[in-house]
């Protein structure tokens, strides 16, 4: 049995469905992270499982037991927010003992674990500061010491690394890691990062319109996605995704049938761009990003397809400078005229 699970989950303001029967069970242990577009319902969706808004059809459940319309106060799950949310009066042990001295918990019981969960964030110099004293990273810290402390069944993340600047969400990120390994704790994590999806996630759900695109791992997503729309949002530089009247005979002979008048998907790493003119397709180079250890290359073709190119050396390039473009139809992903996934294994 899932640990969490969700069944049908649905939820309405007024005659908009936000969220449209959503399935998912989660296992103990595990981190999930919802992603999507703005709008497509994963904010709204973690809301519906911390109990700030009220389900309007379908079941959560949490060990077997049937939280869908408990108060958030009876769920044992603990929120951290986008804004930290801290009480800017007090302490940051204070903050972080906060919900423990509401529930009346023992004062030495309260003492150990907010030192212990401030030992583990790092936190344990700046106990007695108020949060304005504290950095934008350190005042994070203190919102998910806060829910530590509480020891709650699930964690719920809702974009806690977006009000940080580009340096300290690196950091922060890989301390989240950290902390979720160490704790073993269940995480749900609401991110538009696609990094932070990549690189935390045990299981990415990629969100459309209040419906689930496809669940599975970073890798499963990145190498197998189920449609168009998960292949260009998951991987950054996006995917390439070009019609297939747009490329050669040799390029078009590999179609499958049933992805005729349909495109076909090559991810950055897989169009090689050549100056000797050995290629297949020939552009002319837009513009250079110079990564340092890697080189994004942006060709316009005579088609008018839009191509980028990622190569780990270093290029002589210019903008303006004519080239050819070879791509490795091996890795290509095929999609009919509506967007679904082809499997390459049709054209045999």
């Amino acid at each position: 049995m899932a640990y969490l699970q969700l069944k049908g989950i649905e939820k309405f303001f007024g005659e908009h469905r936000a969220i449209k029967g959503i399935d998912l069970n989660i296992q103990p242990g595990e981190f999930i992270v919802f992603v999507g577009p703005s709008g497509c319902g994963k904010s709204t969706l973690l809301r519906l499982i911390a109990g700030l808004e009220h389900i309007d059809g379908g079941t959560l459940t949490l060990e077997g037991r049937d939280i869908t319309h408990q108060p958030s106060s009876k769920r044992d799950l603990a929120m951290v927010f986008q804004s930290y949310a801290l009480y800017p009066h007090m302490s940051v042990f204070e903050n972080m003992s906060f919900a423990l001295k509401l529930a009346k918990v023992d004062p030495k019981v309260i003492d150990d674990k907010v030192k212990r969960a401030a030992d583990i964030l790092n936190l344990t110099p700046y106990l007695q500061r108020t949060p304005k004293e504290l950095s934008g990273g350190q005042r994070q810290r203190v919102a998910i010491g806060r829910a530590i402390v509480r020891a709650p069944k699930v964690f719920l993340f809702d974009e806690p690394l977006s009000n940080l600047d580009a340096a300290l969400r690196g950091q922060t990120r890989v301390e989240i890691a950290k902390l979720h390994r160490d704790l073993g704790a269940t995480t749900i994590y609401v991110t538009h990062d696609q990094v932070e999806a990549m690189t935390l996630a045990d299981r990415v759900v990629v969100l459309r319109d209040g419906q689930i695109e496809q669940v599975g791992t970073p890798l499963e997503l990145y190498d197998h996605p189920a449609n168009q729309f998960v292949a260009q949002f998951i991987g950054t530089p996006q995917m390439n995704v070009v019609p297939a009247a747009h490329w050669p005979p040799q390029v078009q002979q590999r179609c499958p049938p049933a992805a005729a008048g349909g495109a076909v998907g090559l991810r950055p790493e897989n169009v090689v761009v050549r100056q000797d003119g050995q290629g297949l397709v020939q552009g002319q180079v837009d513009l250079i990003e110079a990564l340092g250890a890697e080189t994004l290359l942006y060709v316009s073709t005579g088609e008018g397809a839009h191509l980028v190119a990622r190569q780990s050396e270093r290029t002589s390039l210019s903008p303006g400078d004519t080239v050819t473009l070879d791509v490795v139809t091996g890795h290509a992903h095929w999609f009919d005229a509506a967007g679904h996934i082809v499997p390459s294994q049709a054209t045999a």
